[in-house]
């Protein structure tokens, strides 16, 4: 019985420290944002329909007809307007610009694409 015992506290123990070992051994790549400002203008039709074209609207899922936005190049203005997905009061909160970030997107588009689309808000993302 008390060899039972024994095995069964030290099972325990190797549990407990394998356990303790993974916790702390965890580590998590933060990537900082690039904070450097964008002092080009930018336009929609050079910088940000390319974005789309790369990875929303050639998949179906944000083209014509499918889900909403519709990000195809002829309609992707008007969409992203009609849709109140752009805030140029608070570019940073727009719809458009946490999906990419934070949001459902994030996977889709990379951290210069995302800077890119909020210097594009902040400079009154004009329909250029």
């Amino acid at each position: 019985m008390k060899t039972y015992l024994h095995k069964k506290s030290l099972l325990l123990t190797m549990l407990t420290a394998s356990f303790l070992a993974i916790i702390t051994g965890c580590e998590y790549e933060v990537v900082e944002p690039d904070r450097t400002p964008v002092t080009e203008e930018i336009k929609f039709s050079e910088k940000i329909i390319p974005i789309f074209n790369a990875s929303c609207n050639n998949s179906g899922c944000h083209a014509a007809g499918a889900f909403p936005p519709d990000l195809s190049p002829a309609n992707a203005y008007a969409s992203l307007i009609s849709e109140n997905q752009i805030n140029t009061e608070n570019p940073a909160s727009s719809a458009l610009y946490i999906s990419v970030t934070t949001g459902s997107m994030k996977s889709f588009s990379t951290a210069e694409q995302a800077k890119l689309i909020l210097a594009w808000i902040e400079q009154g993302a004009k329909n250029n």
